[in-house]
């Protein structure tokens, strides 16, 4: 295997997040509300169902059923001010101008040499389902965050 290249694992910090909503019918980015510390919650579970072989067999199968989706969770420092991310959080949350209002959430892992896009997943129907916002504590420097989960229909790998 002379010659080949070498797979070289790709560092988890060099990331970026873009949000696509719809207005009247129309996709709108949500401009400046990609800059986020951490993501979690990228995971897919396919469920089973144990089913007992025969009587008196001790055999047991798990047949495949329904695939679940953990809620995809974004964490950034609190800037002060009125975002886009933030007026679709408040408006979908509180159920004011219509309800909730679905997005596309792209996550983009990026190439650390080029920092073009080397993997991404988007999060299809995402809609906020809690807003957490860190504690505060005058003895501790640390700055204050803001943790915002989705659920979403689905997720795909784009490439």
């Amino acid at each position: 295997m002379l010659g080949s290249p070498r797979i070289v694992p790709l560092p988890g910090y060099n990331f970026t997040v873009l949000i696509i909503t719809t207005v009247f019918g129309l996709p709108v980015p949500l401009i400046g509300d990609n800059y986020f510390s951490k993501i979690s919650g990228i995971t897919t579970t396919r469920n089973t169902k144990p089913v007992q072989a025969g009587a008196g067999n001790m055999t047991t199968y798990h047949l495949p059923t329904e695939i679940s989706y953990s809620p995809l969770v974004l964490e950034r420092g609190i800037v002060s001010g009125f975002s886009p991310l933030t007026l679709w959080c408040t408006s979908s949350m509180s159920m004011l101008m219509g309800g909730i209002q679905t997005a596309r959430i792209m996550v983009f892992l990026l190439d650390p040499l080029t920092s073009a896009p080397a993997m991404a997943w988007g999060f299809y129907n995402a809609y906020p389902t809690k807003w957490t916002i860190s504690d505060f504590d005058a003895q501790d420097s640390k700055y204050a965050f803001e943790s915002i989960e989705f659920s979403y229909s689905y997720y795909s790998r784009i490439y």
